[in-house]
């Protein structure tokens, strides 16, 4: 944005016209704003207060904030007074001035030849009076020749630095993201949609981080997209789905081969996989990027799953690096997992496994709440964090706990209905797609859906029985039982990740997945610290003697905590899950072979036998 400004006939409508064409920006002349009463005292020979100029100077700086936004302009005005340019910049702190510099005696005539122009020549002297120089800007002497004077701008202006990356969608983690980078020292672009309803995203963003200089916004898409360095690197940050299709209807004809686009939203793997396919045919990257740690991470430093291609990759690490959190030894928590859809898989495994932990939490929370205050369960919450049980759910937990609203608990006015967003649906629907036993994640998907049949649930609440007696639970015990199914948990995501990346051949790092997931992300705990040193060992942690022993030894107290749910009456969905899933898999004999023989008895599906090869399949004529 350049905006010359002088006292009257010093050139700055002449200058300003031909800047426009050297630099193909569009011109405006200040004065064509003023209002009628204003045009009108100064036809009179009176000269504007400052009372007259303010609704006038506030109504350009409007127009500075939408011209910036859509690729910049050059505006002429007199802006005689340092207010008057604050005014004037109030949106945007990046204007490049330019000085008309000239004496009464050279600006008079030129003033006197005008022809029917409302400025009289004899508020001149009342301009020249009212100027305050500033100290900064690109002084031109105006009565240099005008291509001398446009040659001068031009040469001066400063350079305007491409942005490292743009981020399109201005949400809570978009913006998170942006001012990440920005905090890194990065040159940031940003852009959002000039819709009803968002006018103002963007120059709001900008006005409340104006301490960021190396922050461009824009509200058109062509001009965000030119202010990007080659080769180009845009974020997306919007909503999964077909937004995320139609915005690249838009912004790929803008685009050239090794550009990078990437999705940094929750997406679904195989939407992913099948645009990246797509972009691929104009060589241009497409990448699903997991974004882990809600609005905090994306702000100060989130846990990053990169999938797309390892050019891609190559290309945008030194930006991943910046913007990530560091663990424990200061590595960032970046990684790649995989060609294509890798990335949002990992995601979207995360989530489950996000969504088995909050469920085990609120299970463990509904059985100390038929026993002790949420002050004692807090405290207990708080122990549990300082050992090996430690967690980043388990912190907020406690925190949760002991939130008050005046005397009521916030917790006590929250309505018992849980919402979600389709990431833990889509690993449960993966895992049934792979065959792999997820039940814990659908368990606790399956817990949301049941508390959202509140009404439902209100009518027949008469029908549950009510426990014999009243009991309580040993909290050491309870405490071991939890382990117990964060373990399983944790066995059944990285199981189905693992399952996922032997089909789609991509790159499965268990040790590294936990590493990445150690700061930054939801799910960071002490027990994912240990799985990076498990994982060097065994990628199958059902071959870890250490995490078998574990299991093992804890699992008589996860039977004695579902005796006792059973006794008190408490749902205890993903605790179920993961005892029936751990006496599964160590069942040497399951009652599968009955299901096969139905499936022989009414279809004829046939069967294996164990006295037989495998490879061998049995029909029997059944009676």
């Amino acid at each position: 944005m350049i905006i010359i400004m002088g006292v009257s006939g010093s050139g700055k409508t002449s200058l300003g016209k031909q800047l426009s064409l050297r630099m193909s920006k569009p011109f405006y002349d200040a004065d064509d704003f003023h209002t009628p009463a204003n045009k009108n005292k100064m036809k009179s020979g009176h000269a504007l207060t400052d009372s007259d100029r303010v609704p006038w100077l506030l109504d350009l700086a409007s127009k500075i904030k939408e011209w910036t936004l859509n690729g910049g302009s050059i505006l002429a005005c007199s802006a005689l007074k340092e207010e008057y340019r604050t005014i004037l910049s109030k949106f945007n702190n990046n204007v490049t001035w330019v000085v008309l510099n000239g004496s009464f005696d050279l600006l008079l005539p030129r003033l006197t030849k005008r022809k029917n122009h409302f400025f009289k020549p004899e508020l001149l002297q009342s301009q020249l009076d009212t100027l305050e120089l500033p100290t900064y800007g690109i002084y031109v002497d105006c009565n240099k020749p005008i291509k001398q004077m446009v040659q001068e701008v031009i040469d001066n202006i400063p350079d305007t630095t491409p942005a490292t990356i743009g981020v399109i969608g201005l949400g809570v983690m978009g913006q998170g993201i942006a001012l990440n980078s920005a905090k890194c020292g990065l040159e940031t672009a940003v852009y959002n949609r000039f819709v009803k309803g968002e006018e103002q995203v963007v120059f709001d963003f900008l006005s409340v981080n104006s301490q960021f200089k190396n922050l461009q916004g824009f509200t058109n898409i062509s001009s965000f997209i030119n202010a990007l360095e080659r080769p180009r690197k845009v974020w997306l940050m919007i909503k999964s789905g077909s937004a995320v299709d139609d915005l690249l209807d838009e912004i790929v004809p803008l685009l050239n081969e090794e550009d990078i686009i990437i999705d940094g939203g929750n997406s679904y793997f195989k939407d992913t996989r099948r645009r990246a396919l797509e972009l691929q045919k104009r060589k241009i990257h497409f990448v699903g990027c997991g974004v882990s740690g809600g609005e905090v991470g994306a702000r100060n430093g989130a846990s990053l799953m990169f999938g797309g291609s390892k050019e891609a990759y190559k290309n945008l690490s030194p930006f991943l690096k910046n913007i990530s959190a560091k663990d424990s030894k200061g590595k960032p928590c970046e990684a790649y997992m995989g060609a294509d859809g890798a990335g949002h898989f990992v995601k979207m495994v995360h989530n489950g496994i996000e969504y088995a932990e909050m469920q085990l939490l609120a299970e463990t929370y509904a059985v100390l709440a038929h026993q002790m205050s949420y002050t004692e369960i807090s405290s207990i919450f708080e122990e549990w964090n300082r050992g090996y049980e430690a967690s980043y759910l388990l912190e907020i937990t406690s925190k949760i706990l002991q939130q008050k609203e005046g005397d009521a608990y916030v917790l006590d006015l929250i309505l018992d209905s849980a919402g979600s967003k389709g990431t833990g649906l889509w690993s449960t629907k993966v895992a049934l797609d792979l065959g792999e036993a997820n039940t814990m994640m659908s368990s606790a998907v399956f817990a949301r859906y049941l508390s959202g049949l509140k009404k439902q649930r209100m009518v027949l609440s008469d029908r549950k029985p009510t426990p014999l007696h009243t009991a309580s639970f040993d909290i050491e015990k309870l405490k071991e039982a939890y382990g117990f199914s964060r373990i399983i948990n944790h066995i059944q995501g990285f199981n189905l990740i693992e399952a996922a990346s032997e089909k789609y051949n991509w790159d499965y790092n268990p040790s590294e997945t936990a590493r990445v997931w150690t700061q930054g992300c939801i799910i960071r705990s002490r027990l994912m610290e240990d799985l990076i040193g498990y994982f060097s060992i065994e990628k199958s942690l059902l071959n870890n003697e250490k995490i078998l022993d574990t299991i093992s030894k804890t699992e008589p107290n996860i039977a004695a905590l579902l005796h006792h749910a059973i006794d008190q009456k408490i749902a205890l969905d993903t605790y179920s899950s993961a005892y029936n899933f751990w006496l599964a898999i160590c069942s040497e004999r399951l009652p599968a072979n009955l299901i096969q023989a139905q499936r022989d008895f009414f279809g004829a599906h046939t069967y294996q036998r164990v006295d037989s090869s495998l490879n061998e399949f049995f029909h029997t004529k059944w009676d």
